[in-house]
């Protein structure tokens, strides 16, 4: 039931307003001051939709007690009742204080009480309406801005991967330019060029597309280079209990690739071991293989092999946050550490 406050110093016309209202006594909880602060102790502790005050009483004015009351009940919807004594008053009361309706004495007819009252009601529950309304767009807003922030977070990851492909093919292209590769005849230079075009493609294919989890990376590159019939040997190691961020996962994987198809493109037979292990602050990736000999490609052209390499390690050392490599037994034995944030490079040996 909606709650109707009324001011009014002058007793008779408080026994008016119950006189008229009482056909809405079951439609309204009408509620009688003759003081406003009496007025205001009630409305601080129940919810008022619309206070009626007389304007002009003794001690605090209607007119301040709207004012308070702006404070006090932001939502409560405001009529005032004055009596006429000139137009400029009355025209002077409307500018200056914020009320619904002014209903001027004297009135006899109750629907000059009634209808200005309902009519406050009505515009304090679209008010109201309008307020849900603006929550709803406010959560809604809310959300989309959360939902919009995720989205950033998503696109700076991908920044940072797509900063490692640069990173990486900057370096490529440095010790592609730093060889005489100019002095290659047009067998060997056509098969670089088909190398290089295959560690762009699996660049795609690995942050692009990002190719589903480690699970699936691992049983990708197994089939890939696993050929133990053929003396082509591509182990994976996986020691890690835990679920690696996307942008770390990336770089390991292609890591990994890169060591396999540096031997497959190159060598003949070859035994490759990846041991990937949890550290404090990211991950290590244990990297041994060694080869033999053998006339695949273009291995039997030194020059053109050690483009390859240089190629690939320069790629390992850019896609990991440091790296430490040498040779013995195997032939080659490299240290990749990838930390979790994925964020700068410490390239060392």
């Amino acid at each position: 039931m909606d709650t109707i406050v009324f001011v009014d110093n002058d007793s008779k016309w408080i026994a008016n307003y119950k006189r008229m209202l009482t056909p809405l006594r079951k439609e309204l909880n009408c509620v009688y001051f003759h003081q406003p602060e009496e007025a205001m102790e009630f409305m601080s502790t129940h919810p008022t939709e619309v206070l009626v005050s007389e304007l002009d009483m003794p001690v605090m004015s209607g007119r301040e007690l709207f004012e308070m009351v702006d404070l006090l009940s932001p939502a409560t919807v405001k009529v005032g009742i004055t009596q006429v004594r000139d137009v400029a008053d009355t025209l002077a009361i409307l500018n200056q204080i914020k009320i619904h309706k002014l209903i001027l004495k004297p009135f006899f007819v109750a629907e000059e009480l009634i209808v200005p009252i309902r009519a406050a009601v009505e515009h304090y529950k679209e008010n109201l309406k309008k307020e849900q309304v603006i929550k709803r767009v406010e959560e809604k807003l809310q959300e989309l801005n959360q939902e919009t922030e995720q989205l950033m977070g998503k696109m700076e990851e991908k920044k940072q991967g797509y900063d490692r492909i640069l990173n990486a093919m900057l370096g490529m292209a440095e010790v592609d330019l730093s060889l005489p590769v100019a002095d290659f005849d047009v067998e060997k230079k056509e098969a670089v060029k088909a190398f290089c075009a295959e560690l762009l493609r699996e660049f795609f294919q690995y942050y692009m597309y990002e190719k589903k989890n480690l699970i699936f990376h691992l049983n990708y590159l197994k089939n890939k280079f696993h050929h133990p019939r053929s003396s082509c040997e591509f182990h994976i190691q996986n020691k890690v209990r835990e679920e690696i961020p996307v942008t770390v996962m990336n770089r390991i994987a292609y890591v990994m690739f890169l060591a396999g198809f540096l031997c497959e493109t190159c060598q003949e037979k070859y035994h490759i071991e990846n041991i990937l292990e949890a550290e404090a602050d990211g991950y290590v990736l244990v990297l041994k293989y060694d080869w033999e000999p053998g006339a695949k490609g273009i291995t039997r052209d030194l020059e053109a092999h050690k483009l390859m390499q240089r190629m690939i390690r320069e790629l390992m050392r850019t896609l990991s946050d440091r790296m430490a490599e040498g040779a013995g037994e195997p032939d080659y034995v490299a240290r990749l550490y990838f930390r979790k944030e994925g964020a700068g490079v410490e390239s060392g040996h």
